[in-house]
């Protein structure tokens, strides 16, 4: 399965190179894709660790951080009801908290790197023009990023940690929240929200690829607006539906800005590739015409293709029309007519020659019987 999915991924890589470094790029062999995957993943994990290891030296400002949410509601007022609220119920618990909490925060700062090994293994073969474009992308990407993430800790969080908390005194319980789990909580809050911030960046990626267009885009708001919901009901770590909002309201602003920045850069690139548009939407346009005639056609079958019209057509043939007997003058000129070619006439088949019919067991039993009827014959 794995290798079949690697394959798929190679498959498209090469196309994205080809695409990006003319025609005059050669395919590359599958060690090579392995190659390239490898050296992504071993960068991104010592980068990872490196961060890692940078933050975990901070643990004790980062959990400082990482409470101000739970200032931010109101509902903490001195630091013994923070102790009361936080506890940990386990020996090894503060330990896996401070690791969790380095390990996001390397993820974040070391961000724009990340990205960068990413965009280097998806898109190879880039023009020097292009590679000089690469570096504004990435602090695009990463200023997204912060953004969401710095949405979801000032704004978002605290008021999903109050609601969660006064939907727990309202039913006659004292709040008592794991360390551990509210990290986890928190920290996957902002994680999600920064990475759900990059779909600009996506969608950019893509519109590059031509894979999506502003007319693909613009049509296809109401299925866009359905997606977004969904992703944001599933990515959000809370079932409520104000943080789904919440989350969905800016991705939508966000799709709605690359649907205006795909514009601009197709229009940019029209500008500078006349006949290479010039020659998609000719194909856009000879397909939309077929599909037209197909539909306008009345006797038009949807569930059928053309090759089972074909082959019913083969299956069936009419039955050949049977000529009559002809006259018996004809018959007799045809006779007589000794000048005409022969050859083109078929011999009549000997009755001898006819393979003889099979008797029933009646006719056998009367043979019989006639035969024993018979005097000997005198030698």
């Amino acid at each position: 399965m794995w290798s079949g999915l690697l394959q798929k991924v190679f498959k498209v890589r090469e196309k994205v190179a080809m695409n990006l470094g003319g025609k005059g790029d050669e395919e590359k062999p599958f060690l090579d894709h392995l190659e390239d995957l490898r050296k992504m993943i071993v960068r991104m994990a010592m980068t990872l660790l490196a961060a890692t290891l940078v933050t975990f030296c901070f643990y004790d400002r980062l959990f400082e951080i990482i409470k101000h949410p739970l200032w931010a509601t109101g509902v903490i007022k001195t630091e013994q009801d923070l102790k009361n609220m936080l506890q940990i119920l386990s020996p090894q618990e503060g330990f896996l908290m401070v690791m969790n909490l380095s390990l996001i925060a390397a993820v974040i700062f070391a961000f724009p790197l990340l990205l960068f090994f990413l965009l280097q293994f998806v898109l190879p073969g880039l023009k020097p023009a292009e590679k000089k474009a690469i570096f504004p992308a990435i602090g695009i990407g990463a200023g997204l990023f912060l953004l969401g993430s710095c949405f979801a800790f000032f704004v978002v969080l605290p008021k999903a940690l109050e609601f969660f908390y006064s939907f727990n005194e309202g039913l006659g319980m004292t709040n008592g929240w794991r360390l551990d789990a509210y990290v986890k909580f928190a920290t996957r809050f902002i994680l999600l929200f920064g990475v759900a911030f990059e779909l600009p960046v996506i969608v950019m990626v893509l519109v590059k690829l031509d894979f999506l267009n502003y007319k693909l885009m613009s049509t296809t708001r109401s299925y866009a607006i359905v997606a977004i919901a969904i992703f944001a009901a599933v990515v959000t770590p809370t079932p409520d539906p104000f943080t789904m909002l919440v989350l969905a309201g800016p991705l939508y602003v966000l799709y709605e800005t690359c649907i205006w920045l795909a514009y601009f850069m197709e229009k940019k690139d029209r500008a500078a590739y006349p006949e290479y548009y010039a020659d998609i939407d000719k194909d856009a346009k000879e397909l939309e015409e077929s599909a037209n005639d197909d539909w306008d056609n009345e006797n038009y079958n949807p569930w059928s293709s053309g090759d089972d019209e074909d082959e019913d057509k083969d299956d069936y043939q009419a039955p050949a029309a049977k000529p009559s007997a002809p006259p018996a003058e004809v018959e007799k000129d045809d006779v007589e007519d000794l000048g005409e070619d022969q050859s083109s006439k078929m011999p009549e088949e000997d009755p001898a020659d006819q393979p003889t019919r099979e008797m029933t067991l009646e006719e056998l039993a009367r043979e019989d019987e006639k035969r024993s009827n018979e005097p000997p014959k005198d030698s």
